[in-house]
């Protein structure tokens, strides 16, 4: 088969660019390129500042509550003291207590529960 008549059989080349148009696309997508660039470095940037400041603050919640947890230690072994000297005779509240961890002896002094981690 042969080409119609009306069609070229070849697509004419293109015209080239005049230098100076050519710098003038290549300086466009070159800003462009450094301004996403500028923006994905200032989005990244924003994100890490915000994880770090939720960490940071995290981090300072958790000392408080360890704070808390230290200043009701002390009142709380003398209760767990006084649940002990109760519990030595019912198995029911000791199986509790192991269960969780805790174990208690008879001979321990002033109903101060002798803890040791059972996990």
């Amino acid at each position: 088969m042969s080409a119609p008549e009306g069609i070229p059989s070849e697509t004419p080349a293109e015209q080239p660019m005049d230098l100076t148009a050519a710098v003038a696309q290549l300086r466009v997508l070159v800003c462009g390129l450094g301004a996403g660039l500028i923006l994905v470095s200032l989005m990244l940037s924003a994100f890490v500042l915000k994880q770090n400041r939720d960490l940071s603050a995290s981090t300072n919640n958790h000392q408080r509550q360890l704070a808390q947890m230290a200043a009701m230690e002390k009142p709380m072994m003398g209760i767990l003291g006084e649940l002990a000297k109760y519990s030595m005779g019912k198995p029911e509240l000791t199986a509790i207590f192991t269960k969780h961890g805790l174990q208690f002896t008879p001979g321990n002094g002033a109903g101060q529960p002798g803890s040791a981690p059972l996990r």
